[in-house]
């Protein structure tokens, strides 16, 4: 008796552990992309590894402080909707997610790495164009983005 109450204990606390497991990598994701897709870089290194920190965040933010910011306005705000998470190990997982601001939509995946028992992003997997010092900043009217994202789900006139 005693071994099927500590079986059913055991299989509790791991069911228990993944769910925690699944909120933490979600909120790591969430958070990682939401500060990249609104151009702060700064606020997505507690979310990331050194590694990202050092290199992708690092490289990202010398892009921006040569860029003028007039490119940037067309993309905000970006709404990130996290669409699936798989664990690929025990410490290892991908975020497929989906970003949309004014004038773009995007999906694409990162993936996570469990160190130290926290959950952190260590890499996209594919990463947008980042506006260079030539592109022109292009204001949209309503119209214009209401038919982009139309076009984009599919949907005629």
């Amino acid at each position: 008796m005693k071994k099927i109450y500590f079986c059913l204990f055991a299989a509790a606390l791991l069911t228990g552990a993944c769910a925690n497991d699944e909120a933490q990598i979600r909120q790591c994701a969430q958070g990682y992309l939401d500060a990249m897709g609104n151009y702060r870089p700064t606020d997505a290194r507690k979310f990331a590894t050194k590694e990202t920190g050092d290199i992708t965040l690092d490289f990202y933010e010398k892009v921006m402080a040569c860029t003028d910011s007039n490119v940037y306005r067309n993309n905000i705000p970006a709404e990130i909707t996290i669409k699936d998470i798989r664990r690929t190990s025990d410490t290892t997982a991908e975020a497929d997610f989906h970003k949309s601001t004014p004038s773009t939509q995007q999906d694409g995946t990162i993936e996570l790495v469990k160190r130290d028992g926290e959950w952190l992003v260590d890499q996209v997997l594919n990463v947008p164009r980042l506006p260079s010092k030539d592109d022109k900043p292009r204001t949209f009217s309503d119209e214009e983005i209401k038919q982009m994202r139309d076009a984009k789900a599919g949907k005629t006139n």
